[in-house]
């Protein structure tokens, strides 16, 4: 019989999912700390993980376990070397937040522009001509650099194309960069030279060893603003503070930051110029149901031997 554990209650539709698999036994964790995850792992033949981090030591404890999936498309708290090393596939549910991160990322964007945070908090104080001390921007005909030009990225490309904004994009794969190019987008060899000409900077990149504080914000434009729906850890959090305070950047919007939670004391709190939301830009109603579904689809999948090679993360990197 086979064992798959669920490290955080996910939505029922994806548990009707698993619960169709005959010979199994599925276990839902409602506390997904380490040392009751770990000691359900011990007797696992597969995992259905949430933000959980998965260490070395986890997997290595966890004789039986042959496949990990992922409530989501993030991997930074799983020991990816860990999982090559056993041939352990890990899976991501690569389509499902796709819509959900791509409109909150124009969220941000628009709200950053027109200084949504600012204005509300005025009216409620009973304000109404700040608009002249805090000029807002348009985004229309500006140039906008997509890091990251996979699905997320592409699809938050052509939302801002749609707002008039013309788009440009870096990435190192050139598969991405081959997709890109048939919608008429310029690539950027260099990435400085990208940051340095953007208007907007939108982040969609995994964090992993060789995206770590890849973007540094001195870099960008001045006046510029920065969109991270990803990783915190890809921009250079010490740097961003920096060109933010010193107005180098017109603004950022964060769903991210490189520690979470953050500190209440973190310096980030006390700018104007920044709009912050807690890491939720994929947990929408939809994106949940999706994301449960795909992610238990997956362990059915791999048990009947016709995964997708798409979702599936090369551990080896």
């Amino acid at each position: 019989m086979k064992h798959i554990v669920v490290a955080k209650s996910i939505h029922q539709s994806g548990l009707d999912l698993l619960n169709q698999l005959s010979e199994t036994r599925i276990t839902v964790l409602d506390r997904s700390h380490h040392p009751q995850l770990a000691e359900h792992l011990r007797t696992a033949d597969a995992v259905i993980l949430y933000f959980q981090p998965l260490t070395a030591q986890m997997i290595e404890q966890s004789p039986k376990l042959s496949f990990v999936s992922r409530h989501g498309v993030g991997y930074d708290s799983v020991s990816v070397s860990a999982l090559h090393k056993r041939a352990i596939p890990l899976a991501i549910t690569a389509q499902a937040n796709v819509i959900s991160v791509a409109e909150h990322t124009i969220m941000l964007a628009l709200a950053v522009a027109r200084r949504t945070n600012v204005f509300d908090a005025d009216v409620r104080k009973g304000l109404w001509q700040t608009q002249f001390k805090q000029p807002s921007i348009e985004l229309h005909r500006r140039q906008a650099l997509i890091v990251g030009a996979g699905r997320i990225g592409v699809a938050v490309g052509k939302r801002l194309a749609a707002l008039g904004m013309q788009i440009s994009v870096y990435d190192t794969s050139d598969q991405s960069l081959f997709a890109v190019t048939q919608l008429g987008w310029t690539v950027c060899d260099q990435l400085v030279e990208g940051l340095e000409k953007a208007d907007l900077v939108s982040v969609h990149l995994p964090l992993m060893p060789s995206t770590k504080n890849l973007i540094n914000p001195l870099h960008m434009k001045r006046g510029s603003i920065l969109i991270n729906t990803a990783r915190g850890g890809v921009v250079e959090e010490e740097k961003l503070i920096q060109a933010l305070q010193q107005g180098h950047l017109y603004g950022a919007g964060l769903d991210v930051l490189a520690v979470e939670p953050a500190g209440k004391n973190h310096p980030i709190f006390a700018l104007e110029n920044v709009i912050l939301s807690p890491h939720v830009a994929a947990l929408t109603d939809q994106s949940m149901e999706r994301m449960a579904q795909q992610s238990a689809q997956n362990v059915i999948d791999f048990f009947n031997g016709v995964l997708d090679p798409d979702v599936i993360v090369d551990t080896s990197a």
